[in-house]
């Protein structure tokens, strides 16, 4: 049977570079406010609810909307199997990067 190689393994959902950014925006925190997100990554609206959809769909990222008195409100968090996808995503390219040295 052939080997499994590092690479093959990678995350793609992860390793789109703006989602990448929006997992490790959100791995410190218990969540954030979507236009909070928004402004910490430079993103639109739209570009940043695209990425949000992409790993809600995943199942790694939870999205609530409320509402804060009248207006909605957007909290975005990450989800358990987000957290155990990231850290495997973070040991994967360690172990590429470790190789290289």
């Amino acid at each position: 049977m052939a080997k499994r190689r590092l690479h093959n393994q990678i995350d793609e959902v992860i390793h789109q570079r703006t989602r990448l950014a929006i997992m490790a925006a959100l791995a410190g925190v218990k969540a954030l406010d979507f236009a909070e997100l928004k402004a910490q990554l430079g993103l639109t609206d739209g570009n940043l609810s695209t990425h949000l959809a992409a790993l809600e769909r995943a199942g790694y990222a939870r999205i609530t909307k409320t509402f804060k008195g009248k207006k909605p409100h957007t909290a975005v968090a990450v989800s358990a199997k987000g957290r155990r996808a990231l850290a495997s995503y973070v040991s994967c390219l360690q172990g590429i990067l470790d190789k290289a040295t």
